[in-house]
């Protein structure tokens, strides 16, 4: 299953559906993340720090937590290549939906590789139905 930042963020910081995440991530046989979204995930960090709803030491907890699980082969890579970009462009160009950039290269990232995708984003869902990404 390929996580998205909206489920990786909960699994690291304090949030509503962290429980819900925990279960899905504990019971899979394979979590794959991108560069992307180590990325988008520290900017979760910092952004919460920013607005004060994270202490600075939490969120650099919260970061080395993942550099470890990381490490440890908690995750694996998805490595982007150029046919990841093509079918987040494809995406972009054919979909109904209002799709950020980032969202259409995760989403063009399952598509790809034919994983499923574990997000909370209601546009990537609805998206990801339309080119028969599973979704959890």
């Amino acid at each position: 299953m390929y996580i998205d930042t909206s489920c990786l963020a909960a699994y690291y910081l304090p949030e509503t559906k962290s429980d819900a995440v925990q279960n899905v991530i504990q019971q899979s046989n394979r979590v794959i993340l991108s560069y992307i979204t180590e990325v988008e995930l520290l900017s979760a960090i910092k952004k919460r720090q920013r607005i004060g709803d994270l202490s600075d030491a939490d969120g650099i907890k919260a970061w080395n937590i993942f550099k470890e699980h990381r490490k440890s082969g908690l995750f694996d890579v998805a490595e982007l290549n150029v046919a990841v970009f093509k079918s987040a462009e494809l995406m972009m160009e054919t979909t109904s939906f209002a799709l950020r950039s980032l969202d259409a290269i995760h989403l063009g990232i399952a598509h790809h590789f034919g994983f499923g995708l574990y997000t909370f984003d209601q546009t990537m869902i609805k998206t990801a139905r339309e080119f028969n990404i599973k979704t959890i």
